[in-house]
C-alpha cells in the first residue's frame, strides 16, 4: 500500500492515509459539506492496488441508503460507505495470511 501511494504522489495527502505500519489505507474523497481527497487519487490508488473491475463498480454505485459494503480480492480486504455530503469513505486492510 506504501508504494501505491508512493506511485500515485499522495503520500502527503491528508485524506489518504496508510495505518498499521502500512498494512492498511484509509481514504475519504470530498462531499458537499466536507473536504477529501481528488477522486482521481483515490482511483489512482486502487489501480496500483490491482483492484478489479467488479468492485471499483460496485463502489462507484454505492448509495448512501446502501450502508457500509465490503469486498475482498488477492491479499486484500475492503470496506467502504458513502454519502453525497461527506463523499467516499473507503478502509483496505491487508488481509491475514
Amino acid at each position: 500500500m506504501t508504494d501505491a501511494t508512493q506511485a500515485c504522489e499522495v503520500e502527503t495527502d491528508p485524506f489518504i492515509e496508510l495505518g498499521d505500519e502500512g498494512q492498511s489505507l484509509s481514504m475519504q474523497t470530498d462531499g458537499e459539506e466536507s473536504p477529501g481527497a481528488d477522486v482521481a487519487d483515490v482511483v489512482c490508488v486502487l489501480g496500483e492496488l490491482e483492484i478489479p473491475d467488479s468492485v471499483l463498480t460496485r463502489i462507484s454505485s454505492t448509495r448512501a441508503l446502501d450502508g457500509r459494503q465490503t469486498a475482498t480480492w488477492s491479499d486484500y480486504s475492503a470496506s467502504w460507505g458513502y454519502h453525497p455530503d461527506n463523499g467516499l469513505d473507503i478502509v483496505i486492510e491487508l488481509s491475514a495470511p
